[in-house]
């Protein structure tokens, strides 16, 4: 086993009947709100980080939408941990729906908390010695390959791939802790630029991967690589143009295997150049 904890936290498109009938009732048909939650999320992120040597593989049990896994559980606004509507502010929810603190907390209690004491007790686990101990963790996403409304690049295009560290775009320090030392961070960059090469030049994107831009990192990444937790670890968004047809929502043949045996040599590129 690789020392290694993967975690999906918006790779579900699980929604439970109670909340989806909410959502219906501002007359969205269902198979158009199931496509947008869908295509909202980040689809087959599960699959494109599949790393069967990993120690531990946390995938998300509910949708974004439902409840955002990489937010802090108090943290508001309209991209919060409760999201009221999709990233190009479209709503979900009927006109003048206000959602209650039990409802708040029942999502939160049922999705959020099981998903964080998870990586808790195994990053915790982690800092221990002997087998299987994890010493670094990544942090699984997809994005679209324009920036959506909600978002710090509007309307810009993203390269192929973004890690983040919380660091520059040479992944160095710029007014806080990195979640992992930028040599490595700039390793994991070139190793994905070498290992996707193909689906890279293949998709027509102008930039291959890049360091912090248009993200440095989210709350998984910030909260488990510093103290008590301390493990390193970094975040890394693909880009749908990689692996997905954005209108069909249909994956490119081949595409998804291919990035998931790239991603599986990622790993083991990691474990063996840890300090």
């Amino acid at each position: 086993m690789l020392p290694l904890l993967i975690s999906t936290p918006h790779s579900s498109r699980h929604v439970p009947y109670w909340l989806l009938a909410r959502m219906l009732q501002t007359g969205e048909s269902e198979s158009a709100l199931r496509r947008r939650l869908f295509k909202e999320g980040d689809p087959f992120t599960d699959a494109l980080f599949a790393i069967p040597e990993a120690e531990t593989t946390l995938n998300a049990p509910a949708s974004r939408f439902v409840a955002d896994l990489n937010r802090n559980r108090e943290e508001g606004g309209e991209n919060g941990v409760i999201k009221l509507t999709d990233f190009e502010r479209r709503p979900f929810y009927p006109t003048g729906y206000a959602m209650s603190p039990k409802e708040r907390e029942l999502r939160l209690s049922l999705y959020y908390d099981p998903y964080h004491a998870v990586l808790a007790k195994a990053l915790l686990q982690g800092r221990t010695e002997g087998n299987g101990r994890i010493r670094f963790f990544l942090d699984g996403h997809s994005m679209s390959a324009h920036g959506p409304a909600i978002g710090p690049d509007q309307g810009k295009a993203r390269p192929a791939l973004c890690l983040g560290n919380f660091g520059d775009t040479e992944g160095e320090p710029v007014d806080g802790p990195v979640s992992c030392p930028a040599p490595l961070a700039r390793g994991i960059r070139d190793k994905l630029a070498q290992l996707l090469k193909g689906p890279i030049s293949e998709s027509g994107l102008k930039e291959g991967p890049a360091l912090n831009r248009p993200f440095d990192g989210g709350h998984i990444l910030r909260k488990y690589s510093l103290p008590p937790y301390s493990v390193p670890g970094v975040m890394i968004e693909i880009n749908r143009r990689l692996y997905l047809d954005e209108e069909t929502l249909e994956p490119i043949p081949g595409r998804v295997e291919a990035i998931s045996k790239a991603m599986i040599k990622l790993a083991a590129w990691i474990t063996e150049n840890l300090a």
